[in-house]
């Protein structure tokens, strides 16, 4: 057991794509590498939808204009 509470900052300094996913992988591996008992890594990446009518598309890895111009946009982890 790991009786402790910890709070991870992740501080990003640019960014043209998703900085929660980027903050999720590198946190996981932040507490991998601190010995911290986790079960496993945790991943995750910014999933888009783009609606034409009936035809859609999904995109995986969004950037920041396929995130605001985009129908929907979510997060996968």
């Amino acid at each position: 057991d790991f009786a402790y509470t910890l709070r991870l900052v992740s501080e990003v300094m640019s960014s043209n794509g998703s900085t929660s996913m980027g903050s999720v992988c590198s946190s996981s591996l932040s507490l991998m590498d601190a010995g911290v008992p986790i079960r496993g890594a945790v991943s995750g990446i910014a999933m888009g939808l783009v609606k034409d009518g009936d035809d859609y598309v999904t995109l995986t890895d969004i950037l920041g204009a396929e995130d605001a111009f985009g129908d929907m946009d979510f997060k996968v982890a």
